[in-house]
């Protein structure tokens, strides 16, 4: 990963840029920190904390608001990001949500001068932070004011690869492997979301400890995990292909008794769906994997299950995953009516 220059005179940080930087011993005198993956912005929150406050100093050095119902005006700012620290060699300011940088972000010229100045000017015994979930960079003029003294960081989901390098470590630690198979259902099932994932991961390890097992495969996973609702929709969908409808329909009714939503359900059953359509076109691994981006093993199963189906029942059973979403929202079927009627009308 390397940093990202933007059309403004702004550098964006990302994970592994800042990660290096506060290991390194580096902390500036204002952060504002952007993105959507919780874990990973937790956690460069709390190693700058690390860094920063005093052992010992408890909240004397830091202040934590969150200002997503108000207002931060610019003397408020001053005051609290200019306050010297009392234990600490630096005072913590961290503002959750102030809107500064997106949709309530100062118009008026006179405005936007004084938050400039406050953090043009901030003092080097400050650690002021900015927590936002949306950061709109036109808004460039406060970002270049920012990263004149600190850095703008920018923390996303992290890719797959990285997941599945990030997962294989963590076990590696604890000396277990984990099959590719593993590796994938146990990432698309947490959505991706690593602090799901780091407590999946926990349970997989702690189950491989105790029972003595070195290799951890898919069925350990499906057994100690939660639910992996694209398993069982490909299982579903097998089932369509094999018109086996009431097999098809105790699949959902056993996802549905483990209390999924049943609108996620038929958002995870037309992803699948497209996919097929993707690879019933495509016909090579390479080619899927390429478009759809998914693991190759992945793109053999897709490739495999549309080999069931002619490319018109796959796109007719797209159809009706639509018509099954337009009916829950005119009112006309329950959401669990309308989800059994697409395999009903298979």
């Amino acid at each position: 990963m390397t940093r990202k220059e933007s059309k403004s005179k702004s550098t964006v940080f990302d994970y592994s840029n800042i990660a290096s930087e506060i290991k390194a011993g580096r902390i500036r005198p204002i952060y504002l920190i952007t993105g959507d993956e919780e874990y990973l912005l937790e956690k460069i929150t709390n190693a700058i904390k690390r860094k920063v406050l005093a052992e010992g100093s408890g909240e004397a050095d830091l202040y934590v608001s969150d200002r997503s119902g108000s207002k931060t005006d610019a003397d408020e700012l001053r005051s609290l990001s200019y306050t010297p620290p009392f234990l600490s060699t630096r005072r913590m300011t961290i503002l959750k949500e102030t809107g500064l940088f997106s949709d309530r972000y100062p118009e008026a010229p006179l405005l936007l001068n004084e938050y400039i100045d406050v953090v043009s000017n901030i003092p080097d015994f400050s650690c002021l932070i900015f927590l936002e979930s949306k950061v709109d960079k036109r808004r460039k003029v406060l970002i270049e004011a920012i990263s004149e003294r600190g850095v703008f960081v920018q923390i996303d989901r992290q890719s797959e690869n990285d997941l599945e390098a990030w997962v294989i470590g963590l076990l590696r630690r604890d000396g277990i492997r984990i099959s590719p198979a593993a590796v994938s259902g146990l990432i698309e099932r947490t959505e991706k979301q690593m602090g799901v994932l780091e407590q999946e991961i926990k349970k997989l390890a702690l189950f491989a400890k105790s029972t003595c097992l070195s290799v951890i495969d898919i069925d350990d996973v499906d057994q100690i995990c939660i639910p992996d609702i694209r398993g069982s929709v490909f299982k579903m969908t097998d089932a369509i292909g094999m018109r086996k409808t009431e097999e098809s329909l105790l699949i959902l009714e056993k996802l549905i008794a483990l209390k999924e939503p049943i609108p996620k359900i038929r958002f995870m059953l037309s992803r699948h769906v497209r996919q097929l359509i993707c690879a019933k076109e495509m016909g090579k691994s390479d080619a899927i994997i390429e478009s759809l981006g998914v693991r190759p093993f992945v793109a053999r199963n897709l490739l495999h299950q549309s080999a069931m189906f002619t490319l018109q029942e796959i796109v007719d059973l797209y159809k009706r995953c639509r018509e099954s979403d337009a009916m829950v929202k005119s009112g006309r079927m329950e959401e669990r009516q309308a989800l059994e009627w697409i395999f009903l009308a298979s």
